[in-house]
């Protein structure tokens, strides 16, 4: 990310008449990945310059990064020309070798790169492109060598340990290997940790624009005054001492809930900006209230309750605004502490309740009931029966999902791995952390590093941590209790108390409470309050950073944010949108955040870390440590969703909703029309790898699919037909083969493939089916009577509505759809084929499994016929639908019972059907023209292409205008290096080329001769391959292995498979 001061630099500079001024403005564009616009501010900087060399490699670098046709090409001149004046310069050398290495080029890349480095010895990204480029080339013991280098040189670049670990595997030499890839672990969730690849931003800084001039970002000294300032006492009378918060009427202001003993009190912030007590209370009947956990359990858009107590676990639902009501008792057993997380991860809220008898976990079913299923996840009786005090839901291993850590009133303690589909085991080392007796403890990443520490308070006070370094946890003692803090311990909190971007440890004691440095155990403020009950961190003011509040002797202080502190910021995190695509819970809960500001990260997670026995709903409070801003905002959402947001002010409450989009379907293929590439529709639907048709079990894939185009679709250039396979979603394709079918067509002749998602019946083939009779129904009708004949007739995108959406579940209807076909005539049965154009909503494998758990299914079109008696039977029992984005699709018909004179559509699935008929099968001999295997096959990063979203969830994405980064992960693996891939696609045979998002497949095909006067040419492409999307519960979807094997495929074939991978497959991808 390019600093704020770069856009000051050209504030200060526009004025100026010579290119300096073209020049910054182009590097504060090229932060903002608008290289095309940066492209023209330097070429100007060069035009008014043009000695200046740095202008003209600034020219090269945006040129190589806008990645349009030949921009490659033109970037190699333009450095080419530097070199001609200074053939040493380093720059114009490193990007030239990433240039030669880019278009497969190896040989001249690694020349490049070997000058570089005998340079600039100390130049990381250099040594390991150069160890690249000769592990592509097969030299492994000079690539591991120069890998090597890389990591010593950078011992945050993530691809030199993976990559350098693939070398020394090559080798034989496996212990190397092996610790490599233990360095990499560990170091994988640090947010310092980078990637090299060929992406703006990854090459290196000799890959990076430069300004002519710099503003030196200083360090800030922390402000003059006190942490806090004054105490301010409540005029109440607390008997209540379990403490938590939440913004309870949505007014912006964080409101405190005291519960215990008698009725919940609320204070709320009143006209002079102090808290007060309410007189009416929505719980104002709940007695023995021991833990209210808040959070939005119905995704509704506003906070809801769970009071936990004697009497069991209710759920107060809150809707509409301000109107509160106990919606029912999710279980009768005592309830002491809990914790609501979305457990599952399938985009809504689920309850853990702990007590005397047991645990429970209610799963939510979205409709207002939940499931208790803790007994079946092994989750119900604690270690040795004991009772748990309090809970925490965290991702301990960094895998995404949420464990859980339940401190029990004695040990040992209970910490459960969740392996998702409800499947829990207890979690492997912290044997000492079990045994440890424990009256509180909390979860945080407080040193940035990716890897989230559990803190623990001893009941005498003492502070212990347990650090995890991604292989194994260590516990040591932090801190030993102080004297005026000693006695018997009451909690933990976690936030950053002075402004520095790093939080304290709030540990609160009956004498007083103290802020404890996570990493130190250094005390860095304290307070000394008689019977202090109860304390937690509490953000009244986005600007000032929390204060403490504290219950002690039925009193309620609050310590207020001091003027010796730097400034804030905070952030409200939801997953709630009106778009159909919402997959997070609304409150945000389980986000994991990651924030930089002036060079310096912040990592928060979007759970309580308050150790009570309820759970708060607050703001997160990030410090600027005296900045202005954060550079950006990372976000990792529960259901593993990323996203990013850029320059968040100071001194504001910021609330972000998770951006709504597409992050996987299938690879979007473009076609040449003559004038620009343009899409056409998604492929290889039916090939999804590790997709989850229910816990347990996945679809089989089917890896070969055919799609048909006309001419006026594909159309030749320079004598070649041109296709691209895109991946514009966060998602894999791997492509084993493609080639291209051209049949010409007699006048009256037509053709469709026989293709669909075949989920029932008869596979499909992909087989021609060529014919001449087609008939329309003569009207077209819904379960409701609806003539909707006039939407069913024609191709125009434009369908008959599929009916009301179940707004859980994506892709899922609320009843079931039928349409029904009235032909004018008994259909003829010989021969018959069911055409359909149309798309549907595909649902996720997260989306299978949330329905999955609330007793729903996902149910395939059935076809029915009736007969000539008037009566229905089944002929296609859940035979499918078209397989993915609009496409037609193809089902030859079953023997019809006699006299069929109308035929009736039936799912649950969100499918939109565009033309319906019914066609006759006619053999056409000598139909096919030829048959062409690639002679271009070139993988390449080109971007995303814009994705418009229509009437009816119309898909279209625009090659034309893409955008060169999104946020869109790519799976941890090795990937084709970019350039030549023929021999990978050429043959069926589990070669394959792999790409992921941003990135392309570009395939030609030698044109024949043109069609004879009066036929029609079509085109049928054949792709090979699979797709793997990285949903949390798609099967391996974190991972580019284990890869697809053609069925059939015997040693020969793996050996030749395994020698092209080691050569192309070899470039490293992981994350953003």
């Amino acid at each position: 990310m390019m600093t704020v001061a770069l856009i000051a630099v050209f504030a200060s500079t526009a004025c100026r008449p010579d290119g300096t001024a073209r020049n910054e403005q182009g590097v504060a564009l090229m932060g903002q990945y608008d290289y095309a616009a940066a492209l023209v501010e330097f070429q100007a900087a060069v035009d008014g310059s043009p000695d200046d060399l740095n202008a003209r490699i600034n020219l090269a670098i945006a040129t190589l990064n806008r990645q349009e046709e030949g921009d490659e090409r033109r970037a190699l001149a333009i450095l080419g020309e530097v070199l001609e004046v200074d053939a040493g310069e380093p720059r114009a050398l490193y990007i030239s070798g990433i240039l030669r290495y880019y278009l497969g080029e190896t040989e001249p890349a690694k020349a490049l790169f070997a000058q570089v480095v005998d340079i600039d010895p100390t130049d990381a990204h250099a040594a390991y492109f150069l160890g690249l480029a000769n592990l592509q080339a097969g030299d492994n013991v000079t690539a591991a060598r120069w890998l090597q280098k890389s990591t010593e040189l950078d011992p945050h670049l993530l691809s030199g340990y993976y990559t350098a670990s693939l070398a020394l595997r090559r080798l034989g030499r496996d212990d190397e290997a092996n610790h490599l890839v233990d360095m990499y672990t560990r170091l994988e969730p640090n947010p310092t940790a980078h990637l090299a690849e060929i992406a703006y931003g990854r090459m290196g800084p000799k890959a990076e624009v430069l300004a002519a001039t710099t503003v030196p970002t200083r360090p800030r000294e922390r402000p003059e005054g006190p942490l806090f300032a004054d105490p301010r006492t409540l005029d109440i009378d607390a008997a209540s001492t379990v403490v938590s918060t939440v913004d309870l009427n949505g007014d912006g202001w964080q409101d405190v809930v005291l519960t215990g003993d008698g009725p919940p009190v609320v204070l709320a912030r009143g006209p002079d900006g102090a808290l007060a007590p309410v007189s009416d209370t929505p719980f104002a009947d709940a007695r023995g209230v021991a833990a209210a956990l808040w959070g939005d359990i119905d995704d509704d858009g506003m906070v809801d309750v769970v009071l936990c107590g004697a009497e069991g676990t209710a759920y107060w639902r809150q809707g509409p605004a301000g109107d509160w009501a106990r919606n029912r008792i999710l279980g009768e057993d005592p309830c002491l502490a809990g914790a609501v997380a979305d457990a599952d991860h399938d985009g809504d809220l689920d309850i853990f309740a702990i007590g005397p008898d047991g645990n429970e976990l209610f799963s939510n079913n979205r409709d207002g009931t939940f499931r208790r299923v803790a007994a079946d996840m092994g989750l119900a009786v604690g270690a040795n029966g004991n009772s748990g005090r309090q809970a925490l839901f965290a991702d301990l291993d960094g895998d995404r999902d949420l464990d859980i850590l339940v401190v029990n009133r004695v040990p040992p303690h209970d910490i459960w791995q969740n392996d998702r589909t409800w499947a829990y085991r207890p979690m492997a080392g912290l044997r000492d952390l079990r045994q440890t007796p424990l009256a509180a403890a909390t979860i945080a990443d407080a040193d940035a590093d990716g890897h989230r520490e559990i803190y623990g308070l001893a009941d005498d006070g003492e502070l212990l941590r347990w650090v995890y370094d991604g292989t194994a946890w260590k516990g040591t003692s932090l801190a030993q209790a102080d004297t005026f803090n000693a006695g018997v311990a009451r909690e933990l909190d976690f936030a950053d108390f002075d402004g520095d971007g790093r939080g304290e440890l709030l540990r609160v004691l009956p004498n007083g409470f103290a802020l404890i440095d996570p990493g130190t155990g250094e005390t860095k403020h304290g307070e000394a309050v008689r019977n202090l009950a109860s304390a937690i961190a509490l953000v009244l003011d986005a600007a000032q950073g929390p204060g403490v509040l504290a219950v002690h002797d039925r009193r309620v202080t609050l310590w207020p944010a001091g003027t010796g502190r730097h400034g804030y910021f905070a952030l409200t995190l939801t997953g709630e949108s009106d778009a159909g695509q919402t997959r997070s819970n609304a409150s945000g809960l389980g986000t994991w955040v990651r924030v930089r500001v002036a060079g310096r990260w912040t990592v928060l997670d979007r759970m309580d870390p308050h150790s009570g026995p309820g759970q708060s709903l607050q703001p997160l409070s990030v410090g600027l440590g005296g900045h202005d801003q954060a550079d950006f905002v990372e976000l990792d959402w529960s259901n593993g969703v990323s996203q990013t947001e850029l320059d968040l002010a100071g001194g504001r409450h910021h609330v972000i909703e998770e951006t709504q989009r597409q992050l996987a379907s299938c690879p979007v293929l473009f076609a040449w029309n003559g004038k620009a590439f343009e899409f056409v529709s998604d492929v290889l639907g039916g090939a999804a790898l590790g997709y989850l048709e229910a816990p347990g079990r996945y679809t089989p894939p089917r890896p070969t699919e055919g799609f048909l185009l006309d001419s006026s679709a594909l159309v030749a250039r320079d004598g070649r037909y041109a296709l691209k396979l895109a991946e514009p979603m966060e998602e894999n394709a791997y492509l084993d083969s493609a080639r291209l079918t051209v049949y010409d067509l007699p006048p009256g002749w037509n053709i469709v493939l026989d293709e669909r998602l075949a989920a029932g019946g008869p596979p499909a083939t992909g087989r021609p089916i060529t014919f001449r009779r087609a008939v329309s129904p003569l009207t077209v009708t819904t379960a409701e009577g609806d003539d909707v004949t006039e939407l069913a007739l024609v191709k125009d995108h434009r369908t008959p509505p599929p009916g009301a959406l179940d707004d859980r579940f994506i892709g899922l209807l609320e009843h079931d759809q039928e349409l029904t076909l009235e032909f004018a005539r008994p259909l003829d049965p010989e021969g018959a084929v069911l055409v359909a154009d149309g798309w549907i909503e595909y649902p996720y494998s997260q989306t299978v499994f949330a329905a999955w758990q609330a007793g729903l299914r996902y149910r395939p079109t059935t076809l029915e016929a009736r007969n000539g008696d008037g009566e229905w039977t089944i002929v296609a029992e859940e035979f499918g639908y078209p397989a993915g984005m609009p496409r037609t699709m193809a089902l030859p018909l079953p023997t019809l019972p006699p006299g069929t004179d109308a035929l009736r559509l039936k799912s649950n699935m969100e499918i939109y059907w565009d033309r319906l008929r019914v066609v006759w099968e006619e053999p056409l001999v000598d139909v096919v023209t030829a048959t062409l295997d690639p002679v271009t096959a070139r993988v390449a990063r080109t971007g995303f292409a814009k994705r418009t979203t229509g009437p009816q969830r119309l898909p279209h994405y625009d090659y034309g205008e893409r955008t060169p980064h999104w946020d869109a992960k790519a799976p941890q693996g090795l990937y084709t290096s970019f350039g030549d891939a023929r021999e990978l696609i050429r043959d069926t045979d589990g070669a394959l080329a792999i790409i992921s998002s941003g990135e392309e497949v570009h395939l030609e095909f030698d044109a024949p001769p043109e069609p004879p006067r009066g036929h029609r040419r079509f085109f049928r492409i054949v792709f090979h391959g699979w797709a793997k999307d990285m949903d949390l519960y798609t099967l391996d979807g974190d991972t580019v292995d284990p890869l697809p094997i053609p069925q059939g495929a015997h040693p020969s074939m793996l050996a030749k498979r395994d020698r092209l991978h080691a050569r192309y497959n070899v470039r490293f991808r992981q994350g953003l």
